[in-house]
């Protein structure tokens, strides 16, 4: 009996036993409760993995959930479900905000040019990771088998899908295998960015820069690299990205301490004032006022849409710019049956998309509109393959936040 319910989706079993909130309420999965992520992560999510990931016991809440159930209101239990099969998700692409829009878009079009059936049997949900409530990648420690997961998985940073239980399960194993050799342009094909071992997609990559005030800055030197950022000399005029839970930019941190270990997170610490969102970065840089940070580093995407501002430039930093990955992971033995949504998917036209939003692709024919002298700081799939990225991201994020004092705007 616990089966039945522990092989479905979210969606799915609250779908046939809407009675069964007040369970999934009252016993640390409230989460779940809201429609809008129900029918979006919880698409993506069985039941034995939402319950591993909140430490919730699985026979007991099998049992709430059978004394909850009304046969009446209800199929049967041990009916197999009327939608698709637990698992059985196509695609689940969590995107950076600035791509949701138009990609969906244009999945919506690519849908149209499949033949009826096909289309029929596809499954899919495109969301942005914007969504504070709940963050998919953090299941990526709680999954037991490849059917646990979508075909298809597009999502960015450095996060769950690269850390220790995930890659010995699940890469190493190879469950997923990548769908692009692509190297980039003659600028990005220096960094050797495709996955080496043939695991990891990346269409897209996210690129940090700098931007400076110059009316706070005043008399200190534009800092012209990642090494600058360090220099006793801006403390506390820095504005990195944070979040409320206290975690701050992860790929800034390990490639700081990759370069200059703990120390020079500790100097980092000291310089910065402000964990923010970038939204809240480009609001402030120029507006005239004379708190706030001098140099902050953003996304080049929110750095591109300020637009020309008054004694405001954006640094493309000597070293290069910080390479953040949106990678792409698709099951092997589903490349065949799912050949056009990955060729879609792969393809130009979602690469130009990517790289019109300041989002560089790797795709060979796509311009990504980057000044000529762009260089780029990739931490290394050696690195990223070679460190436990779990213990890592705390410990640089501990060691920032030993030094780090938040100084509100």
């Amino acid at each position: 009996m616990n089966d039945t319910f522990l092989n479905l989706t979210i969606s799915e079993l609250i779908l046939r036993h809407p009675e069964t909130l007040p369970v999934f309420a009252a016993n640390g999965l409230g989460i779940f409760t809201d429609e809008e992520v129900r029918t979006t992560f919880g698409s993506a999510i069985r039941l034995r993995t939402a319950l591993k990931g909140a430490g919730v016991n699985a026979d007991l809440f099998c049992r709430l959930l059978k004394e909850a159930v009304t046969p009446e209101l209800s199929p049967a239990l041990d009916e197999p479900p009327e939608e698709a099969a637990p698992g059985s998700l196509n695609l689940f692409a969590l995107l950076p905000c600035p791509l949701k829009i138009p990609l969906e878009a244009a999945f919506n079009g690519f849908l149209t040019t499949l033949p009826p059936e096909k289309r029929a049997g596809l499954t899919y949900c495109i969301e942005g990771n914007a969504n504070n409530q709940i963050d998919y990648a953090d299941y990526a420690d709680h999954f037991e088998s490849p059917a646990d997961m979508p075909d298809i998985i597009i999502t960015p940073g450095f996060n769950s899908f690269f850390h220790p239980h995930f890659v010995r399960r699940f890469i190493r194993s190879g469950t997923f295998a990548s769908v692009t050799a692509y190297a980039g342009d003659r600028q990005l094909a220096a960094m050797g960015i495709t996955d080496p071992d043939g695991h990891y997609s990346m269409p897209a990559m996210n690129l940090l820069v700098l931007v400076v005030d110059h009316s706070r800055l005043g008399e200190r030197p534009v800092p012209r690299s990642w090494k600058d950022l360090l220099s006793p000399e801006y403390e506390k005029t820095v504005a990195i990205r944070g979040n409320r839970d206290g975690t701050f930019c992860e790929t800034l941190l390990l490639t700081l301490h990759k370069e200059f270990g703990a120390d020079g997170l500790a100097r980092l610490g000291k310089n910065v004032a402000w964990g923010w969102h970038p939204s809240q970065m480009v609001k402030a840089m120029g507006n005239g006022r004379q708190e706030g940070p001098a140099i902050c580093a953003m996304p080049l995407f929110f750095a591109n849409s300020m637009g020309i501002r008054e004694q405001v430039s954006v640094v493309w930093p000597e070293d290069g710019a910080l390479v953040s990955p949106v990678t792409m992971l698709v099951k092997a033995e589903k490349q065949e049956e799912l050949r056009e949504l990955i060729d879609f998917l792969s393809g130009a036209e979602v690469a130009g998309i990517c790289a019109g939003a300041s989002f560089p692709a790797l795709h060979p024919r796509v311009d990504n509109r980057l000044p000529e002298e762009a260089t780029f700081k990739w931490i290394g799939w050696e690195y990223v393959k070679n460190h436990d990225l779990k213990e890592l991201i705390s410990a640089t994020n501990a060691a920032f936040l030993r030094s780090f004092q938040e100084i509100s705007p």
